[in-house]
Formats: structure tokens, C-alpha cells, sequence
């Protein structure tokens, strides 16, 4: 197996092992593709800036082994190719770098050399044929200059050119607009989101849903200028969360509380299979000149007393 390796320092040891390439380039990168089993790529999260190389590696067959970091901190699926360490903070780089490192002698030793090596009579690994396949299938379409393209053009341009059409040329709706994200920036920090009935450690068969409940207050802010949202998914045993939903949820009533009006939200998360579901609660602002409410940078999340 050749492995491509980012950035090494070049000490006595290394000497006739690794390679530094110079002057990278797509006819390079062709060679290096085409002769790849395994994309090794291990910065230390989160320095991963994006990871394209990965992604053109994937597409043409080739394993990532890397951090949770970047693009395979979405593209990894447990069966399109390894991790390398958790999806975690540390308290030290050394920390770090050491459990990195065990992961990656234990990665290779346990399951990526027993399965390369594990061919039939045909000097084929059924294994990994599979492994190849599943980079292809998961990642092809998902990670490609024309999915994003599409995903620009009809997400962002068109609807901001719409948006701009609508209200942006007049001057009134852009002052008062000021005005309203102002005073939302000023008050944002009073709102607090409290959870009762805590759902716990529960067993619900999958397919089922169950029924979540959060109270907010919302100090000056006006309720039609928030929206409050569920936050769930599966965590899987890396501590990965995938299947993540968002889902809006509704206001059932106002009560008074300490002379405060209490605000009432319920909604309902369905489990669609088997595993360890978490959620949590979150308010976004709502305006209806905001394209994107996450631009804002105001993002109110529930947090422990």
C-alpha cells in the first residue's frame, strides 16, 4: 500500500521512507490516484481546512483513513472506509496526538491489513472490493463541483436575488431591518430555554415517536421573531451524530411564572431504526428579510443549570 502523507518533518529516521513530492499538481495527482490503495490524511482536529483531496480520492476508489475533521467528518459512514481517533475535544495536542496514534496502529493492524490481505483464489479481497465500492456510492455524487454548484445556485443565489428583489430596494424595509437586528443582538443574551420532563435513558422500539417538551423565556423578544427547534439524531458508538433532523416546534400555551410569561413548546421526534438517539433544543431568529437565520450569529442553545 502507498500512503500519502501531508506534511512530515524529514528527521534522520524518515530518510528512504517518505516522499515529499514538489510542485503537486493535477497531472501528479493523477499518478498518485491511480496508485493509492489507502488516503491517509491525519492533521489534528480541527486544522483540517477541507479535505478535496480526500473527496477526489474517494470518488475514484481509493479508502480514506482520516480524523473526524473536514469533509469525512460527513462523508465517513462507518463502511466507506476508517477514522482515525474520536470526535472530541482534548486537554493537550499531546493528548491528542496520542490517542491519534494509537488509533492509527490499531486501525491498520485490526482491520485495514487483515482486510487487504484477505483475498480468495483470484488474489481478490472481497472486503475491500466492498469498502471501494461503498467510497464510490456514498461520496460520488455528494462531493462534486456540480453538486455544489447546484446546491449554491438554488440554495444561496437565486433566493438572495429574490430576497434583494423583494425588500432590499427599498431603503425603509433595510433601516427598520437594522433597527429590528439591534434591538434582537441587545436582548438575545436574557432568553433562556428550560426543560421539564426530562426524557432519559428511555427504550422506544423503533418506528415509534415520543413526544418532547421545552419552556422559554423570551425577556423583550417577540415570539414571531424566534423559532424553536428540536436538535436530534443517532449517536453512534464513535460518538458521531448522524441522521440529524431539525424539526420546528409548536407553542401549546403561555403560562405566568415568577411574573414572567413562560412560553410552551412541544414536538414530536420519530426513531426511525434501532440505536442511541440524543436531542437537544435550540432558538434561531426568524425575519422574513433573513435568508439564512445561522448568518445572524445568534443561535440560543439549551445548557445545563
Amino acid at each position: 500500500m502507498i500512503k500519502y502523507i501531508h506534511q512530515v518533518s524529514m528527521m534522520p529516521q524518515f530518510k528512504g521512507k517518505i516522499f515529499l513530492l514538489e510542485n503537486y499538481n493535477i497531472a501528479m495527482s493523477r499518478y498518485l490516484v491511480s496508485g493509492v490503495d489507502v488516503w491517509l490524511n491525519n492533521p489534528r482536529r480541527p486544522m483540517e481546512a477541507s479535505g478535496t483531496s480526500g473527496q477526489k480520492a474517494s470518488v475514484n476508489g481509493v479508502i480514506n483513513f482520516s480524523v473526524l475533521d473536514g469533509w469525512w467528518a460527513e462523508g465517513y459512514n462507518q463502511k466507506n472506509g476508517w477514522k482515525i481517533g474520536f470526535n472530541k475535544d482534548y486537554e493537550s495536542y499531546e493528548a491528542q496526538d496520542v490517542t491519534d496514534s494509537q488509533s492509527i496502529y490499531e486501525t491498520l493492524e485490526e482491520k485495514i491489513i487483515p482486510a487487504y490481505y484477505e483475498k480468495d483464489k483470484n488474489s481478490l479481497s472481497k472486503k475491500w472490493l466492498e469498502y471501494m465500492k461503498e467510497s464510490i456510492i456514498s461520496t460520488g455524487g455528494n462531493y462534486s463541483t456540480s453538486r455544489m454548484l447546484v446546491d449554491y445556485t438554488s440554495k444561496f443565489y437565486i433566493p438572495l436575488a429574490n430576497l434583494y428583489n423583494k425588500y432590499y430596494k427599498d431603503l425603509g424595509n433595510v433601516t427598520e431591518f437594522n433597527s429590528w437586528k439591534n434591538e434582537l443582538y441587545n436582548n438575545w443574551k436574557n432568553l433562556k430555554i428550560m426543560q421539564t420532563d426530562n426524557l432519559d435513558n428511555i427504550t422506544i422500539d423503533a418506528g415509534n415517536c415520543i413526544d418532547v417538551k421545552c419552556e422559554v423565556d423570551l425577556a423583550n423578544i417577540q415570539e414571531e421573531n424566534i423559532n424553536v427547534e428540536c436538535y436530534y439524531g443517532k449517536i453512534l458508538e464513535n460518538g458521531v451524530v448522524e441522521d440529524i433532523n431539525i424539526i420546528p416546534m409548536k407553542l401549546k400555551n403561555i403560562e405566568q411564572k415568577d411574573g414572567k410569561n413562560i412560553h410552551k413548546y412541544e414536538a414530536k421526534i420519530e426513531l426511525k431504526t434501532g440505536g442511541n438517539y440524543g436531542y437537544t433544543f435550540r432558538i434561531m431568529p426568524k425575519h422574513e428579510m433573513i435568508l439564512e437565520p445561522a448568518n445572524l450569529n445568534l443561535i440560543k442553545w439549551i445548557t445545563k443549570n
